[in-house]
């Protein structure tokens, strides 16, 4: 008969492996969960902890960067551009990135190529925004 019955009857009466976050059951509307999460009749089922070593959201230390642009050329999701920001007062102008998160990958190639060790990634990884140039969807 179908070689995948067995698999299919087996995944049917299998409990779900996903994150019931943010409630356990899909609300009908999502205004509305909210709104009773705040007047205390319902809970938001936290999200499940991120596994040590997650690759999440790059963490960019400017202070160290020298704006060598080596990070820029290895992003695969072209998710890095070069920024110039105006010299000050007896000063070179300062080059540094911006990373767009909406567009990172987190393949995690600029952290191993950056030579100072100015980026890094963190565990944070509920990065959802409704605009991807929204001011926590860029990095500076």
């Amino acid at each position: 008969m179908l070689p995948m019955l067995p698999e299919i009857v087996k995944q049917a009466f299998k409990k779900p492996a996903t994150n019931l976050f943010p409630a356990k059951h899909l609300p009908k509307t999502i205004t509305g969960f909210l709104a009773k999460v705040a007047d205390g009749r319902a809970a938001i089922v936290p999200p499940v902890e991120s596994p040590k070593n997650q690759r999440g959201k790059l963490v960019y230390n400017r202070e160290i960067c020298t704006g060598c642009g080596l990070c820029l050329k290895v992003c695969p999701a072209h998710a890095i551009e070069t920024v110039v920001y105006p010299a000050k007062e007896g000063e070179k102008p300062q080059k540094r990135i911006r990373i767009y998160v909406g567009n990172c990958i987190f393949c995690g190639q600029c952290i191993d190529i950056c030579a100072k060790k100015a980026l890094s990634q963190s565990p944070e990884f509920l990065l959802a925004a409704e605009d991807r140039f929204a001011e926590s969807q860029i990095i500076e």
